[in-house]
C-alpha cells in the first residue's frame, strides 16, 4: 500500500505499547518506529496494517502490543482495509 506498519509511527507511544521483553530478538526491528507521513489522519486501531497482539512473540499467547489506553481496543484485523486505510491511499496518490 506504501505505508510503515501502523504500530511503527512516529506518534504511536500515544496509542500502543510495545511490550519489548515478549519479541522474539531477531523479529524486533518490526517494531521500531519510523518517520512517518501519516497523511494527516489519526491513528487507526483497525488498519489492516496494524499487527496483532501477539505479532513475533516469543511465547504462544504473550502479547507484543497492547493498546492505550484501552486495553480491549481490537487490533490486526484482516479482513479488509479500514476506512482510513482508504483515506490515506486516496490522499497518497491523489485520488
Amino acid at each position: 500500500m506504501g505505508f510503515y506498519h501502523e504500530q511503527t509511527r512516529s506518534d504511536r507511544d500515544q496509542y500502543v505499547k510495545i511490550n519489548w521483553e515478549n519479541i522474539s530478538p531477531d523479529m524486533a526491528y518490526n517494531f521500531q518506529k519510523q518517520n512517518t507521513n501519516n497523511q494527516n489522519t489519526p491513528y487507526d486501531y483497525g488498519s489492516v496494517m496494524h499487527y496483532g497482539r501477539t505479532a513475533f512473540s516469543i511465547q504462544p499467547g504473550l502479547e507484543t502490543i497492547t493498546p492505550i489506553p484501552d486495553g480491549t481496543v481490537e487490533i490486526g484485523q484482516r479482513q479488509g482495509m479500514s476506512n482510513t486505510d482508504i483515506l490515506r491511499i486516496n490522499k497518497l496518490y491523489g485520488c
